[in-house]
């Protein structure tokens, strides 16, 4: 009896010790954890001028993978995401894609109208495939690290003398047709 009582206990001292072990990973392999970054995403895209504008509820899509450390992480945004993310005043769906292919995963974002696009640590090559415009609708493309961001990406997240900054593509960002607010371009660092 004492078993059946405690065995969601066990469960969620196992999960907490789980993604204890992602984050320590993910910082190991210089990765902010999870949570730091998700947090560090949603108050970034806030200050994105047309994300802000936009009416509606807005989905925030995690690319993920399906194994392996970009599964693994992926997973890890997935939970830290959607704990009731709110986004510049838009409340926020968070969906799961998992990557069987670049069409596919192309094909899942457009269904999905996503507006934010997370790409799990190790799907960065991904993101030349991926429109960063969907008709009239710009997307803010998110790698997992700020060392990243040069192969497209909008954002990233990085570790500056083991403190978190945001990382912004500012090409890619114009040319998306994204609008950042002069506030957030001086936090953060620029790549163009």
């Amino acid at each position: 009896m004492l078993f059946r009582r405690s065995q969601p206990a066990i469960r969620e001292c196992l999960l907490a010790v789980a993604l204890l072990a992602v984050s320590w990973a993910a910082w190991a392999g210089g990765l902010v954890p999870a949570a730091l970054r998700a947090a560090i995403i949603v108050r970034s895209a806030g200050y994105e001028r047309g994300f802000s504008a936009r009416s509606g509820g807005a989905t925030l899509a995690v690319v993920v993978g399906k194994s392996g450390g970009s599964a693994d992480d992926g997973i890890a945004m997935v939970r830290s995401l959607g704990k009731g993310s709110v986004i510049a005043g838009r409340s926020t769906r968070v969906v799961q894609i998992t990557h069987e292919s670049a069409s596919a995963t192309a094909g899942e974002l457009r269904s999905q109208r996503a507006e934010i696009v997370y790409f799990a640590a190790g799907l960065e090559g991904l993101v030349k495939d991926i429109p960063a415009k969907e008709g009239d609708m710009p997307r803010i493309l998110v790698c997992a690290s700020g060392a990243d961001v040069r192969v497209g990406c909008t954002l990233g997240v990085e570790l500056a003398d083991d403190k978190p900054r945001i990382v912004l593509n500012l090409a890619q960002a114009n040319a998306a047709g994204l609008r950042f607010q002069p506030d957030f371009l001086r936090l953060a660092r620029i790549v163009r």
